[in-house]
């Protein structure tokens, strides 16, 4: 049984019977309607019907709880069962824990949920420092930030909060010291750099040359192309790969096959026809050895990319052949998800649109495009100045 009680006003009272108390079994929370809805009769039934449901399904599925009566510290295991073991990945679910007891739960555990404020949280980020004091670098920042958040968003849609003190915090953004030592950085490869790299992999494995190729033109992210398949990946008709889960780690560190980042980033992925032509011949190499396995242990898993016994490589493995293969070959140094940025500024100096290199790249947000993709190029930069050569003076004869 749920219900609503006016208390005046805007003021409501939302009652839901908890069926997992016999004595004491209804439970409250009191709301305001927001001034917008009030003003319509209709639309503050439709808000109060949908806040219901909410509060309904809280109590009933055990996590409702007073913010008065729960710290911070104590939410955590409520909000990682309600949200992060449904929303998040393993491995990102590991990473964001470790920043939640780092320093979240270090900086407010004993505090009251409802008393933390956006200026406690202003505070907070302005004073995030490293171990030895020095300077936290925005990236670092903006992962406690996104585990702030997800926390906060958590407890205001649960109604433990009535007002959520993230929406003030401004979004940690890369200062301009950190933007000239990005510059200073190599991000990625340009088309002539590409070519010479091509060639150059080939001192490599024929296994390994294919799968620092195919990030590099396919736009993948490491663990995706360490997932595919020989029986269900490949399309030869239509020259794509299907990429559908990742390598990655678990909670505990431990390699497994997980599902891929977001939803837009299950695909099937166009490749040139040369690069599948060549996964054939490989095909013929991998069964042959296969067959000289003296102890398979892929089972029925046929991982195109393996270490030797049909087992997956662990995510790490192809950063630190990548890493070896640059510094034995005395190649300019681009990170290896830096491949993943070369496809993408390779169809941008190709003259592709954002929205191209987006559904390429399987990004969820065309912004996340235009942050990256939106940099300086050299060979776009030297095309758009080429273009202003008509303009000369001397030769259109208008100069004096």
């Amino acid at each position: 049984m749920a219900y609503t009680e006016h208390l005046g006003g805007n003021k409501y009272k939302l009652v839901v019977r908890d069926p997992s108390k016999v004595t004491k079994p209804r439970k409250n929370l009191s709301v305001e309607v927001p001034a917008a809805i009030a003003k319509s009769e209709r639309k503050t039934q439709q808000w109060l019907t949908l806040e219901l449901a909410k509060f309904a399904e809280l109590v009933e599925s055990g996590n409702f709880i007073k913010a008065d009566k729960i710290s911070f510290a104590n939410f955590i295991p409520k909000w990682k069962q309600g949200y992060a073991d449904q929303s998040m990945g393993e491995y990102t679910r590991k990473n964001t824990m470790a920043i939640v007891n780092s320093y979240l739960i270090k900086e407010f555990g004993e505090t009251r949920l409802d008393q933390i404020k956006t200026l406690h949280l202003v505070t907070f980020f302005s004073e995030l420092v490293r171990k030895d004091g020095k300077p936290m670098a925005t990236n670092t920042k903006l992962n406690i930030y996104k585990a702030t958040k997800s926390i906060f968003d958590a407890a205001h849609e649960w109604n433990l909060i009535k007002e959520n003190p993230i929406v003030g915090v401004k979004r940690p953004s890369v200062s301009k010291k950190e933007k000239k030592e990005m510059r200073g950085k190599k991000q990625s490869y340009n088309w002539a750099e590409v070519e010479k790299l091509l060639v150059a992999l080939y001192v490599l494995p024929r296994g390994w040359r294919l799968y620092f190729t195919g990030v590099m033109l396919g736009g993948f992210r490491r663990g995706e192309l360490l997932a595919i398949e020989w029986s269900n990946s490949l399309d030869y008709a239509s020259n794509s790969i299907y990429i559908e889960n990742q390598i990655t780690f678990d909670e505990l560190g431990k390699k497994i096959e997980g599902e891929v980042k977001t939803a837009e980033s299950e695909g099937w992925v166009a490749m040139p026809k040369w690069y599948m032509d060549e996964l054939k011949l490989f095909h013929r190499e991998w069964k042959k050895e296969k067959m000289q396995c003296k102890q398979w242990l892929g089972e029925e898993k046929q991982y195109i990319f393996h270490g030797g016994n049909g087992m997956m490589y662990y995510p790490t493995t192809p950063t630190m052949t990548w890493r070896r293969f640059l510094n034995k070959n005395d190649l300019a140094h681009v990170k290896l998800h830096g491949l993943r940025h070369t496809a993408g500024m390779l169809l941008r100096e190709s003259g592709a649109d954002l929205k191209t290199i987006q559904e390429r790249l399987r990004h969820t947000k065309l912004g996340t495009t235009a942050d990256i993709y939106t940099h300086k190029s050299e060979l776009i930069s030297r095309t758009a100045a080429d273009q202003l050569e008509g303009l000369n003076p001397n030769r259109v004869q208008i100069a004096p």
